[in-house]
């Protein structure tokens, strides 16, 4: 059985494009061994991410992140069972960096300077919706009672 998680965090210190760019390579490579895909988008100091694999490795993956101290005010937004994989291997969406490098780093996504980087499949559900609404909004200055109100209408 296949499950889909989408949580929100805020970060307990902030992340510049050189620290992100580590946590995308060490997350690539840890979910790759896991069996887990997804995406994870970085803004204004939170983190959304889609989890999607075995149901084991995917509550395996999220707990561990509940008790990451890089991390505060793990939301699980959306949880579902699907058919198939949505997001070919693990990817990580954080502004538009400076760094070359960085851009043609395997696994970094355009979704949030692009406006691409979702697959077709993801259509139409939670997932699709959060997402969006994460990359639409200044999340600095959102107070928690929008984002409640945003994990309910998904």
């Amino acid at each position: 059985m296949l499950v889909s998680i989408v949580y929100m965090s805020r970060s307990v210190t902030p992340f510049d494009d050189d620290a992100l760019a580590e946590l995308l390579r060490e997350s690539r490579l840890r979910n790759e061994a896991l069996g887990v895909s997804g995406l994870l988008v970085a803004k204004g100091g939170r983190f959304m991410q889609v989890l999607e694999g075995p149901a084991w490795s995917v509550e395996d993956r999220f707990a561990a992140i509940e008790r990451d101290p890089r991390h505060h005010d793990v939301k699980s937004l959306s949880r579902e069972t699907i058919d198939a994989r949505r997001f070919d291997g693990w990817s990580m969406a954080f502004g538009n960096p400076s760094d070359v490098e960085v851009r043609d780093e395997p696994g970094f996504n355009t979704f949030l300077t692009e406006r691409s980087g979702l697959p077709t499949g993801l259509a139409g559900t939670p997932a699709d919706w959060l997402l969006r609404w994460f990359r639409g909004r200044d999340l600095q200055d959102v107070p928690e009672e929008r984002i409640t109100l945003a994990r309910h209408a998904a």
